[in-house]
C-alpha cells in the first residue's frame, strides 16, 4: 500500500511540474534525461514537444535532468536546463560542471509546494550580470536566514512556555500540599474529632430527606402537584409493562413520563434494522446491548445478530431473548470474514426499510430510534445521525461528549465525526454498492459514510446525546493509534471517494499527531491572481512587516497587493508606500478620497482597483507564518461551492486569535477557541483540520472576485464592526459554503487586552451596529449555527457545553433566559 500511495504521488508531482514547464517556460522541444520516465509521460500529456532520449544531449530548447548520476556532463547546446534532484550535493555538482559551461541559476524559477525540488539553469546571456546573480544567491540567503530565525524563535517560545508549565505544575503541587496540610490539621483537631457524632447525625438526615418516602413524595407534591403526582405514578405504572430490562434499564437515560409518552406516539416511519456483528461479547456487553435495544421507546424495529466468534454463551443469551422477543433475529456465520464482511451479512439479514449500525459491546439510549424515525416520518431523510458520547466501564462513568455539527462536507473530509449512530435507508445503501468494503477494514464505515453521503437526498443531524461508545485500552474509542491499519484505511477511502466524485486531490495525509485527522492537499485547477487588498493609515511599520512577511514567505507567485490608503497624516507613512512599491513591481498604493475609517467602504474600493480573480481581505497588522498560505487558502476558494475561506490567526504570544467565527455567540458571533494555545488540538481536534464555519474574519479572507461582486461587497452601513461576519451571512444565503483552515497561519498583532471603546461617539456606532445587525438576520440567529452544536454554551467562546434537555419542559422560560442573558450582555457596553 506504501509503494502504491508513493507512485500515485510520484505521479501527481510529475504533473503539477509538466504542466509548470509547459505554461512557463514554453519550451519549443524538451529533451528529458534520466528518472523512471513517468516526467517523460506527463510532459507528454501536458502537450510538450518531446526529442527522443537518444538524441543529441542538448539539443533540444530545454533539457530536463532527472536525478543526475554522472560526473561529466556533456557538452550543452541548449539555453536552458532545468535539474530535477532530490540530493542537494548532486544538484551543487551539476551546478559547477553548467557553470563552466556558461549557464547559471535563474532564481526568478522558485520551487513551488510538493512539487520535486527543481532547479533552472539558463545561458549567461540570460542573466543580466553578476549583480543579478549576487542579488539571487543573497535572497535565498536571507530566506533561509529568515527561516532559521523563525524556528529559533518558535523554540525559544515553545522553551518559554515549557517553564511556564513547569513553574505551574511546581506552584500546583505546592498549593496541593499546603491544602493536604491544611485539611490534616482540621481533621487532627479537637474541635473536629468532638463534632463528629453531630456531623453524622446531620448526614444522616440529608439523606434521609432525600430517600425516605414520605418526604420524597412531599417534595414531589410541592415541585408539580397532586396532578402532577398522579401523572407520574400512571408513568411508572405503565413503565413497568413497556421496559422490562432489569440490566440497563432505560429510566437511567430518561424520565418515565418522557419515555411513556414516546411509547405512546410512535412516528409513522418504517421498520429499522439494527445491524451488529458480534465476535465473542463479553456476557456483560451482551445483555447491556440487549436491553438497551429492547428498551427503545420506537417499537418498529428489528435487531440483526450475525455472530463470528467461538463463544456460545453469546448465541445462548441470544436464543433465550429471541424467544420472548421475535424482533430479535440472530445468524450463527461459518467463518469470520473480518468485520466487513461481518456487516454485510447482517445487511443481507435485514428486512427494514432502514439499517442502523450498533457494535457489539455499545449502548443505544432508549429514546434513540424515536429521534431517528421522526426524522424520517417527518423530514424525509434518508441518512440520519446523532450525537454520541464515550464511556469507560460503568454507563455512568462518561468521559467524552462529542456534540457534532449538521452535515459539513469538509468536516467529514477531515475526519469521521459522523461516526454514532448512524441510520440510513436500505435504497441509499443499494445505491452506492450494498454493501461494506473489506478493502477500508478499520475505517470500513468511514469508506460507506463517504459514499451514503454523496448520494443521499436528506441528511438530518439530531442533537442529542443518543448512543454510548465503550471505551477500553485497545478500541478505537480510546485511541484509535492503537489500530493504525485504520488511519491508512481512512486515507485509501478519501482517495477513493475523491475519484468517485472527480475532484482531483494532490495529496492526502494523516495530519501529524493527531491521528484520525486528516489533510487535503487540492489540486489547483484553477490558478490566478490573487490580489491582496491592505487598507492602511499611519502604522507604516506594521505595514512593512506584513508586506515583507507577504514576499519573503509567499511560495504563490502570482500576486499583487493593493495598499489602500486611508487618510494618514505622517510622513514616514508615504516614505514607505514609496519604497515598497519601488522595491516590488506588483504592489501599488491607492487612495480612500472618504473621510473617517469605514472597512468596508475601502476594501470595495479596492477591490475595485483589483485585476485579480481571487480578492484576498487582508489587515496590515499581520504577518504570515506559513509560505504555502496563499495555496491553501487558494485549494478551498477555487472551488465552486466554496465562498469565504479563512485562516489560522494568532496573537504574537502563540495563542489563537482567530479559528472560525461561531455565529450567534455572545449574543452575535464570536472567535470560538479564542485564547486557546497554539498547540492545543481544539475541540475534538477542531483547531488542527479544516472545517466548515459560519463566518471567518475579513482579518485574512479569501474570496472569488465573481462571489465578491455577487453579493456586492462589504455592506458600508458597517463600517466598523460585523462587516465581515454580516458579508459571510450573505454569501452562505447565496448558496457558498465557508471554509476555515488551520494550514495558513499568520500573527495578528491586534491586542488581546485591547478592551472597549469608552469614546461616546464609538461606543454609539457600535450600538447601532449591533442591532442593525440582530435585526438583519434575526431569523438566522434564531435557527442557530449548524456548523456548531446547540448543546454549546452561547455565552462562551471555549466549547463549554450547555446540554439541552431532550424535550425542553417550559420553552417559554428558556426563551426568556436567552433574551435577559444577551440583554445584561448589552449593558457592558
Amino acid at each position: 500500500m506504501d509503494q502504491e500511495k508513493e507512485t500515485k504521488r510520484q505521479a501527481e508531482r510529475c504533473r503539477a511540474l509538466a504542466q509548470r514547464i509547459v505554461r512557463e517556460l514554453t519550451p519549443a522541444s524538451i529533451q528529458v534525461l534520466g528518472g523512471s520516465g513517468a516526467l517523460a509521460e506527463a510532459l507528454e500529456k501536458a502537450g510538450a514537444q518531446l526529442l527522443p532520449e537518444n538524441a543529441e544531449q542538448g539539443t533540444a530548447a530545454l533539457l530536463v535532468v532527472e536525478d543526475p548520476e554522472w560526473v561529466d556532463l556533456p557538452a550543452l547546446q541548449c539555453a536552458q536546463v532545468l535539474l530535477v534532484c532530490t540530493d542537494a550535493s548532486a544538484m551543487a555538482d551539476c551546478a559547477k560542471q553548467l557553470a563552466a559551461q556558461g549557464l547559471y541559476r535563474d532564481f526568478e524559477w522558485k520551487n513551488r509546494g510538493k512539487a520535486q525540488q527543481t532547479a533552472l539553469f539558463c545561458r549567461s546571456a540570460a542573466v543580466q550580470d553578476a549583480q543579478q546573480l549576487l542579488a539571487g544567491y543573497e535572497m535565498t540567503l536571507d530566506d533561509l536566514r529568515e527561516r532559521m530565525q523563525q524556528a529559533e524563535r518558535t523554540g525559544e517560545e515553545q522553551t518559554a512556555q515549557l517553564e511556564r508549565l513547569r513553574s505551574d505544575l511546581s506552584l500546583s503541587r505546592s498549593h496541593e500540599q499546603d491544602l493536604e496540610k491544611t485539611l490534616n490539621n482540621v481533621t487532627s483537631s479537637t474541635f473536629w474529632k468532638m463534632s463528629w457524632p453531630l456531623r453524622y447525625f446531620v448526614s444522616k438526615g440529608r439523606q434521609l430527606a432525600h430517600t425516605f418516602p414520605p418526604f420524597v413524595f412531599l417534595g414531589q407534591l410541592r415541585r408539580v402537584g397532586i396532578s402532577g403526582v398522579r401523572a407520574q405514578a400512571k408513568a411508572k405504572k405503565e413503565y413497568a409493562k413497556l421496559f422490562p430490562g432489569s440490566t440497563m434499564r432505560a429510566d437511567r437515560f430518561a424520565s418515565a413520563e418522557l419515555l411513556v409518552r414516546q411509547a405512546a406516539d410512535q412516528p409513522a416511519a418504517p421498520r429499522i434494522s439494527i445491524v451488529v456483528p458480534l465476535y465473542n461479547t463479553p456476557q456483560q456487553f451482551l445483555v447491556e446491548l440487549l436491553d438497551s435495544v429492547q428498551n427503545q421507546t420506537y417499537q418498529n424495529w428489528e435487531l440483526c445478530l450475525v455472530d463470528a466468534g467461538q463463544d456460545e454463551t453469546v448465541g445462548q443469551t441470544v436464543a433465550a431473548r429471541a424467544a420472548e422477543d421475535p424482533r430479535i433475529r440472530y445468524q450463527k456465520l461459518e467463518k469470520n470474514e473480518g468485520i466487513a464482511g461481518n456487516t454485510n451479512q447482517g445487511f443481507a439479514l435485514a428486512t427494514g426499510e432502514f439499517i442502523a449500525l450498533l457494535d457489539h459491546d455499545d449502548i443505544l439510549h432508549p429514546c434513540a430510534l424515536w429521534y431517528v424515525a421522526q426524522a424520517i416520518a417527518e423530514q424525509g431523510a434518508d441518512f440520519v445521525y446523532t450525537d454520541e458520547v464515550t464511556f469507560e466501564g460503568d454507563i455512568d462513568h462518561l468521559t467524552v461528549y462529542h456534540f457534532k455539527p449538521d452535515y459539513m462536507l469538509d468536516n467529514l473530509r477531515s475526519n469521521n465525526y459522523i461516526c454514532h449512530l448512524s441510520v440510513f435507508s436500505a435504497k441509499l445503501l443499494a445505491a452506492v454498492g450494498g454493501d461494506e468494503r473489506a478493502a477500508y477494514n478499520g475505517s470500513q464505515d468511514y469508506d460507506l459514510y463517504l459514499r451514503l453521503t454523496e448520494k443521499a437526498h436528506k441528511i438530518v443531524h439530531i442533537p442529542h446525546l443518543l448512543y454510548y461508545w465503550r471505551s477500553s485500552p485497545t478500541s478505537v474509542a480510546s485511541n484509535i493509534s492503537a489500530k493504525t491499519y485504520c488511519l491508512e484505511a481512512a486515507v485509501k477511502a478519501l482517495y477513493a471517494h475523491y475519484e468517485r466524485v472527480g475532484v482531483p486531490v494532490d495529496e492526502v495525509s494523516m495530519i501529524p499527531g493527531t491521528p484520525g485527522f486528516y489533510k487535503t492537499d487540492y489540486t489547483i485547477t484553477k490558478p490566478g491572481r490573487v490580489s491582496i487588498l491592505i487598507p492602511s493609515c499611519d502604522h507604516s511599520s506594521d505595514l512593512r512587516t506584513c508586506v515583507e512577511s507577504i514576499y519573503r514567505r509567499s511560495t504563490y507567485e502570482d500576486l499583487e497587493i493593493i495598499v489602500i490608503e486611508n487618510n494618514s497624516r505622517e510622513p514616514a507613512t508615504f516614505r514607505c508606500y514609496e519604497k515598497l512599491q519601488k522595491e516590488h513591481k506588483n504592489l501599488k498604493v491607492i487612495t480612500w478620497q472618504g473621510t473617517g475609517f469605514n472597512y468596508s467602504a475601502l476594501n470595495n474600493f479596492g477591490a475595485k482597483e483589483a485585476t485579480g480573480e481571487y480578492l484576498l481581505l487582508l489587515n496590515n497588522d499581520t504577518e504570515v507564518i506559513s509560505p504555502r498560505w496563499i495555496e491553501e487558502m487558494l485549494m478551498y476558494a477555487q472551488q465552486d461551492r466554496v465562498g469565504c475561506v479563512g485562516a489560522k490567526l494568532l496573537y504574537p504570544d502563540n495563542t489563537i486569535q482567530h479559528a472560525g467565527i461561531g455565529f450567534g455567540f455572545l449574543t452575535l458571533a464570536a472567535h470560538m477557541h479564542k485564547n486557546f494555545p497554539v498547540g492545543h488540538p481544539g475541540y475534538m481536534g477542531r483547531l488542527v483540520y479544516a472545517q466548515d464555519v459560519y463566518a471567518v474574519t475579513a482579518a485574512c479572507l479569501m474570496v472569488r472576485r465573481s462571489v465578491y461582486e455577487q453579493v456586492n461587497g462589504l455592506d458600508e452601513s458597517f463600517a466598523v464592526a460585523f462587516n465581515d461576519v454580516d458579508f459571510c451571512v450573505r454569501v452562505r444565503e447565496a448558496g457558498y459554503t465557508n471554509v476555515f483552515t488551520p494550514f495558513a497561519q499568520l500573527y495578528h498583532y491586534e491586542s488581546k487586552s485591547r478592551g472597549l471603546d469608552e469614546n461616546p461617539v464609538k461606543r454609539k456606532r457600535f450600538i447601532s451596529e449591533v442591532e442593525r445587525f440582530q435585526k438583519r438576520w434575526a431569523k438566522q440567529l434564531a435557527a442557530g449555527d449548524p456548523c456548531m452544536n446547540p448543546n454549546f454554551d452561547l455565552m462562551k467562546e471555549d466549547f463549554s457545553f450547555d446540554i439541552k434537555p431532550l424535550e425542553s419542559q417550559n420553552p417559554l422560560s428558556l426563551l426568556r433566559r436567552q433574551l435577559s442573558r444577551r440583554a445584561s450582555f448589552m449593558r457592558d457596553f
